[in-house]
């Protein structure tokens, strides 16, 4: 079962480098496009309350940033957003260690989580070990997340990421039932304002992206899918399905609306690489609202 924790009030401090695509940009708008949890309005009252330093100085409104900047905010002491920190690992050796990530919970501090964020639980639980993640999930997907113990090895499956060596597969609970048994999303994915991404060539920093999915079954108008990212952009499988009228369950951002604490619907489950000279194939169990569309599958078998 979740379960869902809240954190008493704690000070977060937040340090970043501004990336190249920001590269000119006043400070109130990099902010708020960068991190859109807060409008340019907030921002810039944090600015002006002298919250936020750039490169060792205080910043001040309208400072044009450049790139590699180190921006440091002192965003107060704040209840963040309740979250599941429950820690399931399901592989581990000298190399790695691989968790069955529970949602909602980033995987690194961003928005409004800070303590609630894997990368710090891990701190205090490995107190001897950074930990280094060598992929992203978002706060609501679940399922298999793989952390470096080495530099050595972090360094190693980052490079099995780029050269796409890395065989993943994901499950989606989507709302409809697509026309095609087997079909491939082969759509750009741009940055609107803020952090909300689009299809479509022409949207700012497009970039390719293609997705294979499988219909597996439907129960009452909402069906199971099994996606492959050929890509690895941003909230891909999100975008992509909802851009052909498949939004995933409980989707807040890219679906119909949240409509549970607990029912997040995109599982990374299957995940084989080579770490090393060791082969790896690793499986996350289903949530349990997966089920009755695996029983569905099982039957028919």
């Amino acid at each position: 079962m979740t379960r869902l924790q809240t954190l008493p009030p704690t000070e977060q401090i937040y340090r970043s480098h501004v990336p190249p695509q920001y590269d000119g940009f006043p400070i109130e708008k990099y902010f708020a496009t960068r991190f859109s949890y807060q409008d340019e309005e907030e921002w810039s009252h944090q600015i002006f309350a002298g919250k936020i330093i750039v490169n060792g100085k205080v910043a001040l409104i309208g400072q044009k940033l450049r790139t590699s900047d180190l921006t440091v905010t002192n965003a107060g002491f704040r209840i963040e957003p309740a979250a599941d920190r429950t820690l399931n690992v399901i592989y581990e050796d000298k190399d790695i260690r691989a968790f069955n990530k529970r949602a909602p919970i980033p995987v690194h501090p961003c928005g409004r989580y800070y303590k609630n964020s894997m990368t710090e639980i891990l701190k205090q639980v490995y107190l001897n070990e950074v930990p280094r993640p060598i992929q992203r999930l978002d706060v609501t997907t679940t399922g298999i997340i793989v952390f470096a113990r080495t530099q050595k090895a972090a360094a190693f499956l980052m490079q099995e990421f780029k050269q796409n060596r890395v065989e993943k597969e994901y499950f989606a609970l989507v709302e409809g039932v697509p026309e095609s048994k087997q079909f491939t999303i082969d759509q750009p994915i741009g940055k609107l304002a803020g952090s909300k991404r689009v299809v479509g060539e022409g949207i700012p920093g497009f970039q390719s992206a293609r997705t294979d999915v499988e219909w597996l079954t439907s129960i009452n108008n909402c069906s199971l899918l099994k996606v492959i990212p050929r890509s690895g952009r941003t909230n891909q499988i999100r975008v992509h399905l909802a851009s052909v009228g498949l939004p995933i369950y409980n989707d807040s951002v890219y679906g119909r609306g949240k409509v549970s604490d607990f029912e997040f619907s995109l599982h990374h489950r299957c995940m084989k690489f080579r770490c090393f000279d060791t082969q790896i194939q690793l499986t996350a169990i289903w949530p349990p609202h997966f089920q009755p569309y695996v029983n569905k599958i099982e039957e028919k078998k």
